[in-house]
């Protein structure tokens, strides 16, 4: 490391030392039960302490904060159903689903000083970025959408309905915060894309309405269950952020091509990814099996800096063994995958991860762990790749990269996923759903791809799109609200 760099990390260091301690923190209440309920204990009474202040919305995020962490068992029953009960409260009469002009939570949300400062930001920005959700940047790609997306316009003629999506959990907030929801619902049908896990989640409860029709991307089957078992308007669909790849910007390696590295973990450089796991698993299969294994770890500096990843490298002995990449171009990552035998997500929980979906394009069959909660785990299969718990990474690695011939990610991935799939996915999802409620579908929407920002799939469609977001400037709330 050149003696800038090291300066520079040494900067850091403060900072990478706090947030290291908080996710620290995270991993022990997960692993002890004494502290969940200290934790829950606390929530609950900060609901309650929100709840005494008016703010129904709060009240509500606080426990649906610790019921996604913990789980129904660690938030206990007895809390589930007075949450329960306060989301009727607002948002039902008589048992019937309200519109969403009358949904106390979203209103509560509208009036709250995060849905201000939201406005505020936003309100900073130029309102052709205001309306797509987006933040200015410096290179004026047109082809970047922000976090708002237009899939079908409105039309006006025949009234059938036009289609919005929105990506991730601040996105979904923003959208809450700044638009109309009540009159959206008459001309559009929301799809909610986030890149969250657990949707014990209030930004969800902010889209409660009769005459809302939403459709929640739900790539894990636990959150399927959860927004299918609200019986709501919100309707789940299995799709994941990380699905929307483009297939034809990842290459496999050549067939014959020996590959450059046994295994890659595309992972930033922080504790909840588990680095130790592998360094300790690949050292262990080192000591008794005499299997050395080329490594390329890709990642940035999130909870800790890069010397922590280098330090845990010399602990297990592997500095000849290991390869460090440090904030590189797409491109270069898409090269490095495709030359190794296997890729690995070792973390415990995380969003739809995308490097999962990008190795199968590039031919790399992947190693997650077992109960990892973000992505369909129905995804790695014989086909794709192996589920691992902790104690039997070392036994897959040593498979995978012994056999990665017998696998055919790509293959599959090509079959069942990329932007092309999740695109029908979807509007077969959205054209049911416009059935079953009576509206008008004539017209299938755009494709979208995640590349890795949000942008239409054919180059130059934007524009078809600019009187829709012209459109959408009705739609916005006062900045003051």
């Amino acid at each position: 490391m050149s003696a800038q760099k090291d300066q520079a990390s040494q900067q850091l260091e403060p900072r990478h030392a706090r947030a290291a301690r908080r996710l620290w923190l995270k991993e022990r209440i997960y692993d002890s039960p004494a502290l969940q309920q200290l934790y829950a204990s606390w929530a609950d009474i900060q609901s309650r302490v929100a709840l005494s202040r008016g703010q129904s919305y709060e009240a509500a995020r606080r426990m649906l904060h610790v019921w996604r962490h913990l789980g129904t068992q660690g938030v206990g029953a007895k809390r589930v159903a007075r949450l329960m009960k306060l989301v009727e409260a607002n948002c039902y009469r008589d048992r019937e689903l309200l519109p969403s002009s009358e949904n106390q939570l979203r209103l509560s949300f509208i009036s709250s000083a995060q849905a201000a400062e939201i406005r505020k930001l936003y309100g900073s920005f130029p309102i052709e970025h205001r309306v797509r959700i987006r933040f200015p940047r410096a290179d004026h790609d047109p082809e970047r959408q922000g976090d708002l997306i237009v899939l079908k316009p409105y039309d006006p003629a025949t009234k059938e309905r036009g289609v919005l999506m929105v990506m991730y959990g601040e996105g979904i907030r923003a959208m809450a915060a700044m638009y109309d929801l009540a009159a959206l619902a008459q001309h559009y049908t929301l799809v909610l894309e986030t890149s969250g896990w657990g949707y014990q989640d209030a930004s969800f409860f902010l889209y409660l309405g009769s005459d809302l029709n939403v459709l929640v991307e739900s790539p894990r089957a636990e959150d399927f269950e959860f927004i299918e078992n609200l019986d709501s308007n919100l309707i789940p669909v299995r799709v994941g952020s990380g699905e929307w790849v483009d297939p034809s910007t990842f290459h496999p390696r050549a067939r014959g091509e020996e590959a450059e590295f046994d295994l890659v973990m595309v992972a930033a450089w922080d504790p909840l990814k588990r680095h130790e796991l592998l360094f300790r698993s690949v050292g262990r299969l080192k000591r008794e099996r005499g299997k050395s294994l080329r490594i390329a770890l890709i990642g940035y500096a999130l909870g800790w800096p890069r010397s922590r990843i280098e330090q845990l490298i010399s602990r297990y002995h592997l500095e000849q063994d290991c390869t460090v990449f440090e904030r590189i171009p797409h491109a270069e990552v898409a090269r490095i995958v495709a030359r190794s035998r296997a890729s690995l997500l070792l973390s415990r929980q995380e969003g739809s991860n995308r490097s999962v979906y990008e190795s199968m394009f590039c031919g790399t069959p992947v190693i997650v762990y077992r109960h990892h909660r973000g992505i369909n785990l129905d995804h790695i299969n014989e086909r794709t790749g192996l589920l691992a718990d902790d104690d039997e990474l070392g036994e897959a690695i040593a498979k995978v990269t012994d056999c990665a011939e017998d696998f055919d990610p790509r293959g599959w991935a090509l079959e069942n996923i990329g932007y092309e799939n999740a695109t029908r996915i979807v509007n077969n999802a959205l054209s049911d759903l416009a059935e079953r409620r009576g509206l008008l579908w004539t017209q299938d929407i755009a494709a979208k791809k995640n590349a890795p920002n949000l942008r239409y799939a054919q180059p130059q469609l934007y524009k078809s799109f600019e009187s829709e977001y012209e459109r959408l400037k009705e739609y916005l709330l006062p900045l003051d609200s």
